[in-house]
């Protein structure tokens, strides 16, 4: 353990560099209050001599023969030094002195011309001069201060020595020393105390424990002569409960992250509310299906309810928060029925689940869930979970459209076939004029049921394997004809000319009962909703590989064309009077998506309608 004592400084000696880091502050601090107490004492220095100047002008201003008398300038200057410790001094405008209040009236005429010192030069430039510079006559540092006399009849000089600066500062020092003295005997007084009663225990305990192992039974603990260093000793000490805490710490810390991580990619709405209805946590999908604000970054929001905001303010910290966090529910949810909710959380009778219909409130349709969370502080929060059922709420209206919709059509047909047949059995079969007609009717409506179940079964199929499986390579000309040859009796009945202008090389990768079915049904409806004489364009545009059908029938309103490919769905009546299940256009629309093919629709009302599905995705290249 001897290698610490060269490794870490121990308390004693870091308690030691801080004394003397903070005497060596101290001696600056001294040392510069001890250099700037001359520029201090300089600028006082100088208001006094300016103001006691002002004086002595004011003075002989009042009285015009002072100056004339020298006896009583010489009394004048006298008393000012006497008083004041300054040197009086005045000139004429010559330069030569006419009194000086610490040279004799006789030796007078040896001093030297003053007409060029610097102070006198100022004041006979601007009325008042002052320097600092070396006196001759005193063999010392002096200020000069000196002042034109009433109508030039000559200077007024005052000098200070820096006698009082000096004894200032040598008092400055003697302050500053005892200070400097009282604490540093004060700092060893603490620094001892600290070292016997802090650092010795504990380099004693460290002691005593890394000898615990060698000490012979019974006897006392050696006495170890090096000193440990107290840092490495409580170092030593907690550093298993520090390294299992930042452990600790650092599992919980990455179980957040998954935590949170998890949380925001869910598609599921989570709100945190405290007890009295605060949110305190929110993710990304709870946002938008609330409509409340979105967040920039992608992590969970969390706030307390100290967080809260004024009414009406945003809250958003550095963190990128919503401003929903740390505010009331009441204040940021925009449903009535929610908020109603929420408020009797704590109401035994409330209703476990909330359903929000799809309206001005919410663009979506919601199923909202309250369960409270029990914390360990004994506060309670609650955690609502709100779920989007949009989509399952449509499926649902669908199911239901398609049943009814489904049932309608098997009725009618059925409902024919009943009536005619139950004619028959009542007499009609024996007459012949009513039996041939009734019995074509029942084929008809047979063939009708015949047409919708296997449309059914083709939906059915379609739904139920989305995935194309035995693909090949199909020529799209070929399979066009067919369909043609399907409808050719509908076509000459009606006098519809059906023009096939697809290459004959182009191949798409199908399979076949898909590409049956939609130029089946396509070409079906060119000719059913064709009018008589009319005509039927199947093409393929080369420069972006989209096949068309174009019929110059009865055509589609515009605002019905986004509903076509519904299943049952009837453009107008006119085309519901037209013999077909409905399903026809929904068929195309499922066997089309099997491949990524997009399928669209294009009618002028009166003038016909194109369909067009974009083949570039299955169309075989060579």
């Amino acid at each position: 353990m001897a290698e610490l004592d060269r490794e870490y400084p121990s308390l004693r000696a870091r308690l030691i560099g801080m004394l003397a880091l903070f005497a060596a502050l101290f001696l600056g601090l001294t040392a510069y209050l001890y250099f700037s107490s001359r520029s201090i004492f300089a600028d006082a220095l100088e208001r006094e001599l300016t103001g006691d100047s002002d004086w002595m002008v004011a003075q002989i201003s009042a009285d015009p023969g002072l100056l004339e008398n020298s006896s009583r300038t010489d009394s004048l200057c006298s008393a000012v030094a006497k008083y004041k410790g300054f040197r009086v001094t005045v000139i004429d405008t010559t330069g030569r002195v006419l009194a000086d209040s610490h040279v004799p009236r006789a030796e007078l005429s040896a001093l030297e011309n003053h007409r060029n010192r610097p102070e006198v030069q100022d004041a006979l430039a601007g009325g008042w001069g002052h320097s600092w510079r070396h006196s001759s006559t005193l063999s010392t540092e002096m200020l000069y201060v000196a002042r034109l006399l009433p109508k030039h009849k000559g200077y007024l000089r005052l000098a200070a020595g820096p006698v009082a600066l000096n004894s200032f500062q040598n008092a400055s020092l003697r302050v500053f020393a005892l200070f400097l003295g009282l604490f540093l005997a004060a700092s060893a007084a603490v620094t001892a105390w600290i070292s016997r009663k802090i650092s010795d225990p504990l380099l004693q305990l460290m002691k005593d424990r890394s000898a615990e192992a060698s000490w012979p039974a019974g006897a006392s603990p050696p006495r170890w002569e090096a000193e440990f260093r107290e840092a490495e000793v409580l170092n030593r000490a907690f550093q298993g409960y520090v390294d299992q805490i930042r452990k600790l710490g650092g599992d919980v810390e990455s179980e957040r992250d998954k935590l949170v991580a998890i949380l925001n990619q869910l598609e599921e709405g989570i709100l945190i509310l405290s007890g009295d209805g605060v949110v305190l946590a929110a993710n990304p999908s709870s946002l938008t299906l609330l409509g409340l604000e979105p967040r920039a970054a992608g992590a969970l929001a969390e706030g307390s309810p100290n967080d809260a905001a004024s009414p009406g303010s945003k809250v958003r910290s550095a963190r990128g928060r919503p401003a929903c966090v740390g505010q009331s529910a009441e204040k940021v949810l925009k449903q009535k029925s929610l908020i109603h909710w929420v408020r009797d959380a704590a109401l035994p009778d409330r209703p476990p689940f909330l359903h929000i219909d799809k309206g001005v409130d919410s663009p979506f349709d919601l199923l909202c869930h309250l369960a409270a969370l029990e914390s360990s502080g004994g506060a309670r929060e609650y955690l609502l979970t709100v779920i989007d059922v949009t989509e399952f709420r449509h499926l649902d209206r669908v199911k239901s459209e398609f049943v009814a919709n489904a049932s309608h059509e098997l009725k009618t047909p059925l409902s024919s076939i009943k009536g005619y047949a139950e004619a028959l059995l009542e007499g009609a079969l024996n007459d012949a004029k009513v039996r041939g007609p009734f019995v074509t009717k029942i084929h008809a409506n047979a063939l009708r049921l015949e047409r919708l179940i296997q449309d059914l079964l083709n939906l059915s199929q379609l739904e139920a394997n989305p995935v194309p499986k035995e693909i090949e390579a199909l020529p799209l000309r070929g399979y066009v004809n067919a369909a043609a040859n399907l409808y050719r009796d509908n076509l000459e009945a009606a006098g519809i000319r059906l023009e096939n202008h697809v290459p004959e090389d182009l191949r798409v990768l199908m399979e076949p009962r898909d590409l049956e079915l939609i130029l089946n049904n396509l070409v079906g409806n060119a000719v059913k909703y064709n009018r008589p004489g009319g005509k039927v364009k199947v093409g393929v545009e080369t420069s972006s590989v989209k096949l068309f059908v174009k019929d110059t029938g009865i055509g589609i309103p515009a605002e019905m064309l986004p509903r076509i490919f519904e299943r049952f769905y009837r453009a107008d009546a006119s085309r519901a009077r037209k013999d077909g299940t409905g399903l026809g256009l929904a068929i195309v629309k499922h066997a089309a998506a099997k491949y990524g093919i997009a399928v669209g629709a294009e009618s002028v009302l009166g003038e016909g309608s194109r369909f067009v599905l974009d083949l570039g995705k299955v169309v075989e290249v060579t």
